[in-house]
């Protein structure tokens, strides 16, 4: 029976896009549903994101069986940032089915040819920090926040047409106590550099509630500096990172999120968050009836905090001031009884990043992929 490509055009269509994952994934123990509700909210026309961006999402049917899904997004904010013209494909999910595979990125690759993009790279399901890459390291793990998780068929799918590697995104681990329960103390080379920062006018504190739009524009101009000349990566408007900022400190507590100026003026930040996905997995991806309860539960056993962002502006790169920032972030991280370390996901090009937790003792155990195919004419 041969392989049908439609669009998604109402609420049942999207239900039956979202629903095909929790069906092919079921049985996998590395598998976290994502919470419906999210996953709607991003998708909303309302999200910010789409004042300069579209997406549309497809399924491949075989009779009326669904087998496959894709998304096709353009991110004009990426290209005018770039100077590339860039499509994305997302959402991918698919049974062991190379024609549905071959189906689906090749509507997307013509319908992203007409509208004169020149490349389709994914997956990328939004934005660039959310379930981006596909993973092709790591299956016996759980994914960390905001990241996916894949079986190894996907890569082979995918590859067979014409996809090769652009980068990874690296995601990194550490415990944070021995076998005996004992606390693990960080690398000695990283106390020694924190321990010997000597800078003028310093001053490290824990973000706070009350001045949280002011703290999250320190962290803002921070991250504009640190992280300009990082691959991948689109400057964030200053609105749209104080929104998001208010978010991580409402979640992650005031302790999980560290502020460093020198003389008043931004320096350097680190954020870290609870790692959701220990929670989220009770919830089964539904809230109703009683997923919130099942959430609320598990989030009170929480044990991995996930590193999600470490910024130093380049005048401060050389002074140990990342090793001060982290020591104090681990601390936070004890004091609020947490076990294990994740740091995710950290561009395979972003040396800076990679020196940071890479000093503090975390290892790779996870990676995704992100490919890419040129468009300049039929295949």
């Amino acid at each position: 029976m041969s392989i049908t490509i439609e669009e998604a055009r109402s609420a049942a269509d999207l239900t039956e896009i979202l629903d095909l994952p929790l069906r092919l994934h079921t049985a996998d123990p590395g598998y976290v549903p994502p919470l419906r509700p999210l996953v709607l909210r991003r998708l909303d026309p309302k999200n910010p994101f789409f004042r300069e961006a579209s997406l549309r999402l497809f399924r491949a049917r075989r009779g009326r069986e669904t087998v496959g899904t894709i998304s096709l997004l353009v991110d004009r904010r990426h290209d005018r940032h770039s100077g590339e013209r860039a499509a994305f494909f997302g959402f991918f999910e698919c049974e062991r089915d190379p024609e549905a595979a071959r189906a689906l990125l090749g509507a997307v690759s013509e319908r992203a040819r007409a509208l004169g993009a020149t490349s389709l790279r994914g997956p990328r399901n939004v934005t660039r920090v959310e379930d981006i890459g596909l993973l092709v390291e790591g299956y016996g793990s759980r994914p960390p926040m905001l990241a996916g998780h894949h079986p190894p068929y996907y890569r082979e799918l995918v590859e067979a047409e014409g996809f090769s590697k652009r980068y990874d995104m690296l995601a990194y681990d550490t415990p944070l106590l021995d076998a005996a329960g004992r606390r693990r103390e960080l690398p000695e080379a990283l106390r020694r550099k924190a321990a010997a920062v000597s800078i003028p006018g310093l001053e490290v504190r824990r973000a706070a509630v009350h001045r949280i739009s002011r703290d999250m524009e320190i962290a803002h101009a921070v991250f504009t500096e640190a992280y300009r000349g990082v691959p991948e990566v689109v400057p964030m408007s200053r609105a749209e990172f104080v929104s998001l900022g208010r978010a991580f400190v409402l979640l992650a507590g005031p302790r999980l999120v560290q502020i460093a100026t020198v003389r008043g003026e931004p320096a350097a930040f680190a954020v870290c968050l609870p790692e959701l996905n220990e929670a989220i997995t009770a919830a089964r991806g539904r809230l109703l009836p009683l997923g919130w309860a099942r959430l609320a539960g598990a989030l009170r056993r929480v044990r991995t905090a996930s590193f999600k962002l470490i910024g130093v502006v380049p005048a401060f790169r050389s002074t140990g001031l990342h090793a001060l920032l982290v020591q104090h972030v681990v601390d936070g991280l004890r004091a609020a009884g947490y076990e294990r370390l994740e740091a995710s996901l950290i561009h395979e090009d972003n040396a800076p990043m990679r020196h940071i937790v890479e000093s503090a003792g975390c290892a790779i155990y996870r990676r995704y992929r992100v490919y890419e195919r040129p468009l300049g004419g039929n295949r």
